[in-house]
């Protein structure tokens, strides 16, 4: 799946699930919590979630080859009815045009009566995926003892004021999200979220952002805002927000955007600029924009499809979710020098 097939994917909010990927939507795990629900900590005797999610995609496997299957049946009775109705119908003999017309209507009731029993079996069978993987992915990503009270909102949305506000991407006119998540942080409250923006409209319409999300307040004070950009190899979802802003440090690690003249180590402080840095941009990490302003601080981690979308005809790989379960961990680590900082 390319980049580019994956953000129509998250953008897009009322998208059907298809067979060869799944896009996860936070309604789809209505049945398993009810309202806003907490996400717990691993116990010890838990199985590994990579394995839980491998046996929850062979499960879901099996149900699209059923479902496949019994289609391809279906299809092929149907085609045989219709084949000998033809030729029934253009018979002499009125008993035989009659069969062939009660075939035609057999065939119509058998694609109906196939119809109703099947609709709801694919999207009954990737709602309860979708719970799982979420489920064992959460408790895996927020397993650190740092983290309290954390929970996710069936209900809950991203509303577009919050990148809107942030000011890191221009003309945002679209957003998407799904898997938000609430809690605390070294007993600070922070919000995470896979999150898809769109700016333009029509056929003008562009992706500018396709990732998670991390808000996180900060005790800084200074007048405009900062934008940390760390670059992967290629490009991907730069800040576009920027016309009234200037390069205020520009290194093979970190480009700074700030209001002219502002001194953003000063503000910042070095160690928090020395936690950031240690985020590596590689493997399924594309780009990093981490924007600063004075009681806030958002970051917007661009990954790759393989963190982005559902394994389904792949087995499971742990790897990439590892990865990002670190890369979250930095973040916050950074972000959290930022709180209780002197004044």
């Amino acid at each position: 799946m390319e980049k580019e097939e994956l953000k129509e994917e998250v953008v897009q909010e009322n998208q059907e699930p298809e067979e060869e990927k799944v896009e996860e939507q936070q309604e789809d795990i209505n049945n398993i919590f009810p309202g806003a629900a907490p996400i717990e900590k691993p116990s010890k005797d838990a199985p590994a979630y990579d394995d839980v999610i491998e046996q929850a995609r062979l499960a879901f496997s099996k149900v699209i080859k059923k479902n496949r299957i019994a289609s391809y049946i279906a299809m092929a009775v149907v085609l045989l009815f219709a084949v000998g109705a033809v030729i029934l119908i253009g018979m002499a003999q009125m008993a035989l045009k009659i069969t062939g017309w009660v075939l035609v209507g057999t065939a119509l009731v058998g694609m109906l009566v196939f119809y109703i029993v099947t609709r709801n079996i694919v999207p009954h069978a990737t709602k309860e995926y979708i719970a799982v993987v979420n489920q064992q992915m959460n408790m895996r990503n927020f397993m650190d003892g740092q983290y309290t009270e954390v929970s996710t909102d069936k209900n809950e949305k991203m509303d577009l004021a919050d990148p809107v506000s942030d000011a890191i991407y221009t003309n945002i006119s679209n957003i998407a999200s799904r898997n938000v998540i609430n809690g605390k942080f070294n007993g600070r409250t922070f919000k995470v979220a896979d999150m898809g923006l769109y700016s333009g409209a029509g056929k003008q319409r562009t992706s500018a952002f396709v990732g998670k999300y991390v808000s996180y307040p900060n005790d800084l004070h200074f007048e405009g805002r900062y934008i940390l950009v760390f670059k992967g190899q290629v490009p991907t979802d730069l800040p576009s927000d920027i016309n009234d802003l200037v390069i205020l440090h520009e290194g093979d690690d970190m480009l700074v955007y700030g209001k002219e003249g502002k001194k953003y180590e000063s503000d910042l402080g070095k160690e928090f600029l020395k936690e950031i840095k240690k985020i590596s941009i590689e493997k399924h990490l594309l780009n990093l924009n981490v924007v600063i302003w004075s009681g806030h601080s958002a970051a917007y981690a661009s990954y790759d499809d393989k963190i982005m979308t559902l394994p389904y005809q792949e087995n499971y790989d742990k790897e990439p979710n590892e990865q990002y379960a670190n890369d979250l961990l930095r973040v916050f680590n950074s972000l959290t020098l930022l709180v209780n900082k002197e004044k």
